[in-house]
């Protein structure tokens, strides 16, 4: 389907609108979720791609693919989340509290994972909450996928800055996630060696 395709997160587009169109929106988030752990970020700043290859667009225009995720997040109400997966007994940590190590995070917990971000700003977010303007997201709305992330049994330490990858593997932590996001370039600040079992 070209507007799946087209999504980065590879949403069942097609689906969620039908379910949205029957008025179960708890049950389209529930459907955004299994491929996009942030459905509420997303509802507000996402490109919409996919809205380039609307099939309906050969009629007339494109859907508002965005808005309408943004009209079932808006009144899903409360969507719990589903059941973990039984404890692999591996443990990770995450260097960096961003969209990406958020969702590394969000689907390591659903598998059964213990994970640990490690974040040195006070809250989580990264790009999303600190550089763009509250006007198009706000901060209740990026916390409100945050609770959902710490769901899945997730822990979180702010104001947590690592100097080495080596001191996590002391720590028990069987591999590490660099989730560091693209502030500048080299913002890594740290040492890992070729060896180490590191995840960039």
């Amino acid at each position: 389907v070209p507007c799946v395709a087209l999504c980065p997160a590879g949403v069942d587009i097609p689906s969620y609108i039908s379910l949205v169109k029957e008025g179960r929106y708890a049950d389209a988030v529930r459907l955004i979720r299994k491929d996009n752990p942030f459905p509420t970020a997303c509802s507000y700043i996402c490109e919409h791609p996919c809205e380039a290859r609307c099939r309906r667009g050969m009629v007339d225009d494109a859907l508002n693919i965005r808005g309408l995720k943004r009209y079932a997040v808006d009144n899903a109400g409360d969507v719990p989340q589903p059941r973990c997966a039984p404890s692999t007994g591996k443990k990770i940590a995450v260097i960096g509290g961003g969209p990406a190590g958020m969702s590394a995070a969000y689907f390591l917990g659903r598998a059964g994972v213990d994970v640990t971000i490690f974040e040195r700003k006070d809250a989580l977010g990264g790009i999303v909450r600190h550089v763009i303007p509250a006007f198009r997201i706000s901060d209740s709305a990026i916390d409100n996928d945050v609770k959902l992330m710490n769901a899945m049994g997730v822990k979180v330490e702010l104001n947590t800055e690592v100097k080495s990858v080596q001191e996590l593997f002391d720590k028990g932590y069987t591999q590490v996630i660099l989730a560091t996001g693209a502030w500048h370039k080299g913002s890594a600040g740290m040492e890992y060696g070729e060896e180490m079992n590191v995840i960039e």
